[in-house]
């Protein structure tokens, strides 16, 4: 069976030379967690629902098919944000190698190179598949958001969830602890790539974005006070680290 594509929401529609950025969303998390940052960015803005359609769901193979898309434009951004990492991590593996996406530089929010002191990974799955619903959604929204954000963003998050299988998002979070990126990380270093940390972040550790920046040389990393969707809670700030990570259109 053929993959199914992957869903876009256009958060920005950005200037015609602009590059275009992709941005991947954590797992139960909507595309519209970049909507504020695509708003301020200048740039085209596509949030890709990657968990929505028949999948796979996979990490690798939602990786394929955002290099996929990527290959549709002429320059590309690639954002990851949480589990949104990996995928970008290692879709942009496939860009730089095939030489077909002029990329233009990478975002890595929220997340580390693997699963190692990322809690419990077998008791989300757990909750994902025996207790989906709001309760879980509210406890998961608590944990994804450390400060105020809008209200309309807020009850899109509450409302996502509801669209979603949570046999993919169990996929998902599964094939995760599978992935280790600290062999491939340098790679990456052939465009500009930045790490983004919210310092208040429950569910990943300053240590976790010291390591993804330490094995990309060059990159830099940026510490914000946000918990863990520094995009939606600070998308000034993090719409800055884009723009000085791109530079000039």
């Amino acid at each position: 069976m053929a993959a199914s594509s992957i869903r876009t929401v256009t958060l920005a529609a950005g200037e015609k030379e602009s590059p275009v950025v992709l941005c991947v969303p954590g797992a139960m998390c909507p595309p519209e967690v970049f909507g504020g940052m695509a708003r301020r960015l200048g740039c085209r803005v596509l949030g890709l629902a990657w968990l929505e359609g028949d999948g796979p769901h996979d990490i690798a193979s939602v990786s394929m098919r955002v290099a996929e898309l990527a290959a549709q434009f002429p320059r590309v951004v690639l954002i990851g944000h949480s589990i949104g990492v990996p995928i970008v991590a290692l879709a942009a593996q496939r860009c730089l190698s095939s030489n077909a996406v002029a990329l233009q530089g990478i975002v890595l929010s929220n997340s580390g190179a693997n699963t190692k002191g990322h809690g419990d990974i077998d008791a989300v799955i757990d909750r994902v598949l025996n207790a989906w619903g709001a309760e879980f959604w509210d406890d998961f929204i608590e944990r994804c958001i450390g400060t105020p954000v809008p209200e309309p963003l807020l009850e899109t998050f509450r409302g996502y969830p509801a669209a979603l299988d949570p046999r993919h998002v169990a996929a998902a979070i599964k094939s995760q602890k599978d992935i280790d990126l600290l062999p491939m990380l340098p790679l990456l270093s052939a465009v500009p790539v930045a790490v983004v940390h919210g310092r208040m972040d429950p569910a990943r550790s300053l240590a976790h974005a010291q390591e993804l920046a330490a094995h990309i040389p060059g990159s830099s990393l940026h510490v914000l006070d946000t918990g863990h969707s520094s995009a939606a809670e600070q998308p000034d700030r993090f719409a800055d680290i884009v723009r000085a990570l791109i530079g000039p259109h």
